[in-house]
């Protein structure tokens, strides 16, 4: 895949990219059984708000979220909303095996991650910050303003962002080929090794 950085874009954020084939499922207990529900446990029983909001990986996010002129308390990295999701108690979605896996990552490191069908893309990805009036419908929502918002934009136009994905790309049960992205903002370098 190739992808594309825009000048705009400071140089604390970057991109961690996988790429797969693979035949998704509906439900993989075993990652539920053995991944996600002791990590939902875990944070149930560990973490608050406070926790979330002094985490080192959320204060970047945030930080560079006000340097691209975006109000990260309206419009929060969906790291942030998953991980008050679950200490709030309440239950992750279960919607299918990549997405479920994206989840789990995003609460285990703390950090936004998106999975795109690569059959929806067209090279190059770029990532760029959104403009005045920009905007697409998010998967369970409204249309999202993009304006001033990190985005992944291929000829089409956008399709992710650290806040809320587009339906163009989203994954499904019938998604074969796809990349998984981490958005880093100033990640510690041992997160991004062990990841």
């Amino acid at each position: 895949m190739m992808f594309k950085i825009t000048d705009n874009i400071p140089k604390e954020i970057k991109l961690y990219v996988t790429e797969i084939e693979f035949t998704n499922t509906t439900l993989n207990q075993k990652l539920w059984t053995e991944k996600i529900n002791p990590l939902i446990k875990q944070i149930r029983d560990q973490d608050t708000l406070e926790t979330i909001r002094e985490d080192s990986n959320i204060i970047a996010t945030k930080k560079l979220y006000k340097t691209l002129g975006k109000d990260p308390a309206r419009f929060r990295p969906s790291s942030d909303s998953l991980w008050r999701r679950a200490v709030k108690g309440n239950d992750l979605y279960q919607v299918n095996t990549l997405v479920d896996l994206n989840n789990y990552l995003s609460l285990k490191y703390h950090l936004p991650f998106g999975s795109y069908d690569l059959k929806h893309i067209q090279e190059p990805i770029i990532l760029s910050k959104g403009v005045e009036n920009e905007e697409y419908a998010g998967i369970g929502k409204k249309m999202i303003n993009l304006e001033n918002l990190l985005l992944l934009s291929d000829t089409k136009g956008a399709f992710g962002s650290p806040t809320s994905d587009s339906t163009r790309a989203m994954i499904s049960e019938q998604t074969t080929h796809a990349i998984v992205v981490a958005y880093l903002f100033d990640t510690d370098p041992k997160i991004i090794e062990e990841m």
